[in-house]
């Protein structure tokens, strides 16, 4: 996915300032610009993040992060209307302000992102929006939650790599780019093979790349029983490297269904998904 570019207001928001000193900091080369067709400004994620790290206002964030669990400051109502109406940078602009204003990653995933995407679904479902509107609040939210990722300053590489993805069948990826962002922010290397993944070509990357995590998504199962051979067969991967499975999504909440697709964690929210990489130690170390 293409990184987006900011706005001079929307720079200016995100490292504090007037819209007018954004400006001159342009003019005097502290923060480059893009030019639109248009002759506006743009400025880059990239460039924007180096800039708050200089300024120190990651670490004053971090000091002001609300718990995890509380209520967010934005709310899934004020994200589904600016989703369904298409507004990528006001939508961008709403993670970003929520997160700087103290969220964690994980609330907003739990409590605004994973429950407006609900309530997507449910008005197509219903008939209220068609399936047009329904991708188009895929794409949005896609396009919104890169440009916070672009914000979001990583832990130290940790030298731990995992793999994402979807399984065969379901085309919902975002719980997946949710996924890979808290790990990114734990300091891991991630390989995002997006949705609808066979899981005989994840295991084949798996035997591959050697990763110490591997992640799936499963909103809704298709053929199950093709899914237990092939997870099967995967497993025996995953225990020849060393490495964790863990699975994720509405499809895998059933427990008589784990216990055909045994994993070494059960990601029933992020917040716990986020709880279970802090304390994360790969097999075979102290």
């Amino acid at each position: 996915m293409p990184m987006s570019n900011l706005t001079t207001r929307e720079a200016a928001r995100l490292l504090h300032v007037s819209e007018a000193t954004v400006k001159r900091w342009a003019d005097d080369g502290l923060l480059r610009p893009e030019k639109t067709v248009g002759g506006h400004r743009r400025f880059s994620i990239q460039a924007i993040a180096r800039l708050r790290r200089e300024r120190g206002l990651d670490a004053h964030n971090q000091q002001q992060r609300k718990k995890v669990g509380a209520t967010p400051t934005l709310s899934p109502a004020t994200l589904l209307e600016l989703l369904l109406h298409g507004a990528e940078s006001e939508a961008g602009a709403a993670l970003i302000d929520s997160y700087l204003h103290g969220d964690s990653l994980a609330t907003l995933f739990d409590y605004t992102i994973t429950e407006t995407m609900h309530q997507v679904g449910d008005l197509w479902f219903k008939g209220t929006i068609t399936v047009a509107d329904e991708h188009l609040a895929t794409r949005v939210v896609l396009s919104a939650l890169e440009k916070l990722r672009g914000i979001v300053v990583p832990a130290e590489p940790t030298g731990l790599k995992a793999i994402c993805c979807g399984i065969e069948g379901d085309l919902h990826e975002v719980p997946i780019h949710l996924a890979e962002m808290l790990l990114e922010k734990e300091g891991w290397e991630v390989l995002n093979l997006g949705p609808n993944t066979p899981l005989f070509a994840l295991r084949d990357m798996v035997a591959q790349q050697r990763p110490q995590l591997v992640c799936i998504a499963a909103k809704r199962i298709t053929d199950l029983d093709r899914l237990v051979i092939e997870y099967g067969q995967l497993r025996k991967v995953t225990e020849k490297i060393d490495a964790l499975a863990v699975l994720g999504g509405e499809g895998v909440r059933d427990v008589t269904l784990r216990e055909r697709l045994p994993a070494d964690f059960y990601g029933e929210d992020f917040a716990g998904f986020s709880t279970f990489l802090r304390k994360f130690k790969p097999k075979g170390r102290t």
